[in-house]
């Protein structure tokens, strides 16, 4: 009897934290919303910002009835170019939200004529699983992310190779780090749940 109620509690544990890993992002942030902004890099910036990872969501926020949201490749990216998006996405309720299915670049552009040549256009990239949060890395406080990063900017005119991972001693002890805590997170989560039930 003890086992099933340890074993529906690491279940419920497990369950929560893989759906507090998705996460909705706003477009520009909490207050701005899918428009040209006043500054030409300002989604750039806000892009670089955060970290994105597969199974998020964007958020854009836009009148409709002026305005689309369109997916494009990289080159119609580079060139503005709304004339085959891959996907377009409309306002319902003033929102418009787009999944993030897969890890790689994203391209998106405004719809409303030369709105993109204006600054309205978004370049994303997502996090592979590899390199994502992980079901027991959201129990450990995130690292701080950079106010900006040329890591998203390097896909404007091609792909970047990602950084290769630690060899040697530093490969080993980065990970054994990582591992020890992650240990100590899953124990303490473990035994506040053992004591709960």
């Amino acid at each position: 009897m003890a086992s099933r109620v340890i074993l529906l509690c690491v279940s419920v544990v497990l369950a929560a934290a893989a759906a507090a890993e998705a996460r909705d992002f706003v477009v520009g942030g909490a207050n701005d919303e899918w428009k040209v902004p006043a500054q030409p890099d300002a989604l750039a910036k806000w892009s670089s910002a955060n970290r994105f990872q597969v199974g998020d969501k964007l958020v854009f926020k836009f009148d409709g009835a002026a305005d689309s949201v369109l997916e494009v490749t990289r080159d119609d990216y580079n060139r503005c170019s709304t004339a085959s998006p891959l996907a377009v996405h409309k306002a319902d309720a003033g929102a418009a939200t787009v999944p993030l299915p897969r890890s790689g670049p994203y391209y998106f552009v405004g719809g409303a004529p030369g709105s993109c040549q204006k600054g309205e256009r978004l370049l994303l990239v997502v996090m592979s699983e590899k390199h994502g949060r992980g079901r027991l890395r959201s129990l450990a406080p995130a690292a701080e992310p950079a106010a900006e990063s040329p890591f998203a900017a390097s896909f404007v005119g091609g792909p970047a190779s990602a950084p290769a991972p630690a060899t040697g001693a530093a490969g080993r002890t980065a990970a054994a780090e990582n591992t020890g805590a992650l240990l100590v997170g899953a124990a303490a989560v473990l035994g506040a749940l053992l004591v709960g039930c």
